[in-house]
């Protein structure tokens, strides 16, 4: 099997940031191996940009399925395939094009990234330092400031009902930097800011779910690929990826979003439960958020269809588009 590297890239109207994240990725691959870039229909200009800086070659073919155009396009000795897709189908349709269309070329690991997931240097070299100690390799996401509770997991609780937070990263606090956290940490999630994956895991795996949209399709992809091998996968803290978009203080959720964040949520909770009582927690995580806004006046129409729809799309496991940022 090859070690040749596949690297997907989702975008949307982030090409300032995207532009960074390419550079570092061409740095990292040295300028070998494929790059995908899958954009999400952005308005902002990615496209003429990308041509503009000689990532894309201007010379377009419909995509199967009719979902959008495809150029293909090589740079030094880096073959880059552009999906411009028709609409934005969130993080979650963008991954899975991406790994379709990778399915079709020959390489040996998977890399991927989001548009505003930069890694920094030898960050690439250093996962695969660990390449035959696991399928699945997971670099070290950070942001400014630095945050714990975005690392990953060392365990995805779904046993116990009454947890208000499923993700334990408690383990991070016993250490004051970075620098002093184990080189290699077992781990149960991953977000798709970086992690690594061995061609045989994305073969059986197939592509993530399409229709997660946004919030949530790494972590289902994780949790999959964790229950089907019984192997947790391997953080390597000394690989760096660093989020380069600005942090947002305080953010009021919009009510497109908070759709997929609770149905997702809910979704996760009946999927990967693993008793009864956690099955059924949405019901009532769904009762007490109806309860407690309507106390705060603070329900709307729109804001109870929102939820009610979460709650009921998440039982039936039904994954629509319902909602556009």
């Amino acid at each position: 099997m090859t070690n040749k590297i596949a690297t997907i890239i989702v975008t949307f109207n982030r090409i300032n940031l995207l532009l960074k994240v390419l550079e570092a990725v061409e740095r990292e691959v040295e300028s070998k191996g494929i790059l995908i870039i899958v954009d999400n229909n952005s308005s902002d200009g990615t496209e003429e940009e990308l041509v503009r800086v000689g990532y894309v070659f201007d010379e377009f073919s419909p995509y199967e399925e009719d979902t959008g155009k495809i150029s293909i396009n090589i740079k030094e000795n880096l073959k880059i395939i552009y999906l411009k897709l028709d609409k934005n189908i969130g993080g979650s349709g963008g991954f899975y094009y991406g790994v379709k269309l990778a399915l079709k070329e020959e390489w040996g690991w998977l890399w991927f990234l989001d548009d505003d997931a930069k890694p920094q240097p030898g960050c690439l070299k250093e996962l695969l330092k660990y390449a035959k100690k696991s399928d699945v390799l997971v670099p070290l996401r950070i942001s400014n400031p630095i945050d714990v509770r975005e690392f990953p997991a060392i365990r995805f609780n779904m046993r116990n009902p009454f947890l208000k937070e499923v993700r334990d990263v408690g383990f991070y606090k016993n250490y004051e930097k970075i620098e002093d956290l184990p080189e290699t940490i077992e781990v149960e999630d991953f977000s798709f800011e970086g992690p690594l994956i061995k061609r045989r895991v994305i073969e059986e795996m197939g592509p993530p779910k399409k229709d997660i949209f946004i919030s949530g399709d790494d972590t289902d992809y994780a949790l999959r690929i964790l229950r089907k091998y019984g192997k947790k996968h391997l953080l390597i803290t000394r690989a760096i990826i660093e989020r380069i978009s600005p942090s947002k203080k305080s953010e009021i959720i919009p009510l497109w979003k908070e759709y997929y964040l609770k149905r997702n949520y809910y979704y996760t909770h009946y999927t990967y439960g693993e008793n009864v009582f956690v099955k059924i927690k949405p019901f009532f995580l769904f009762l007490f958020s109806i309860i407690k806004n309507t106390l705060k006046m603070r329900m709307s129409v729109e804001k109870f269809k929102v939820n009610l729809y979460a709650f009921w799309d998440s039982i039936k496991k039904k994954m629509p588009i319902r909602y556009k940022p």
